[in-house]
């Protein structure tokens, strides 16, 4: 319903409440979004909610970007890595309430029209590929998908949010994909948790929008921004706290 593979989620509650250590979380999330990110960018797709031309851009950059992070976070000691992305979740609130006021100044007075087209050339395209090459970096470093760049820069290029949210899902894939390459080549994927995790999380993606397709566009423009910062909030001060 709001974009992501769920990435934001596990770690969090691998490390702080199962005790994973870091890396294997990190690795474990990263395989576990594949299928609820195929599961819901099919979903999505139907709905008319993914950009394919956009979402191949950020997905290219962001498979770059993986690669590079998942080496980073294996050379990282598991004490810091978990206080890095505490850290890194509560600073990703800034661009996201920059991007969520944008939004909604757009959009004063307008519908929020899911059939919007974006077309990207020149300086655009290299935007695009930037946030997706951070997501990559962010998603292979901290195994949360990559979900706060790329759901920032869907927005700032001015797709509408129900077109974010089914285009995000989207670029996931490749990060995952990438992601599940690099943590196996370092020995750092748990099969079991992996197969709970994603199977579970394939079945919430898949009722996931058709329920966002009952929502109004507009009220789910309203809703979208704070119930995403809230969760930042909450998950980034646990782990740093903890």
């Amino acid at each position: 319903m709001f974009g992501g593979g769920g990435g934001g989620f596990f770690v969090p509650v691998l490390i702080l409440i199962f005790g994973v250590t870091p890396q294997v979380a990190i690795a474990t999330s990263l395989a576990s979004v594949l299928p609820t990110t195929a599961v819901s960018t099919i979903s999505h797709f139907r709905q008319g909610n993914v950009d394919i031309r956009t979402g191949l851009i950020l997905g290219i950059g962001g498979i770059i970007g993986t690669l590079i992070g998942a080496n980073i976070a294996n050379i990282i000691p598991p004490n810091l890595l978990q206080k890095i992305l505490g850290i890194f979740t509560l600073i990703m609130i800034i661009p996201m309430l920059r991007s969520l006021i944008q939004r909604h100044k757009q959009l004063k007075g307008k519908n929020a029209d899911k059939d919007v087209k974006l077309t990207l050339t020149g300086f655009k395209r290299v935007i695009a590929s930037f946030f997706g090459v951070a997501g990559g970096l962010l998603a292979g470093v901290f195994g949360i998908s990559g979900t706060p760049p790329i759901v920032a820069g869907l927005y700032s290029l001015g797709l509408p949010a129900v077109m974010v949210v089914g285009t995000s899902v989207f670029v996931l894939i490749f990060n995952s994909i990438a992601g599940i390459g690099g943590f196996y080549l370092l020995g750092r994927l748990d099969l079991t948790l992996i197969i709970l995790l994603g199977g579970g999380a394939a079945v919430g993606a898949f009722i996931g929008p058709l329920l966002l397709k009952k929502i109004n566009p507009k009220t789910f423009e309203k809703i979208y921004g704070p119930v995403l910062v809230s969760t930042m909030v909450i998950f980034g001060l646990s782990l740093l706290l903890a």
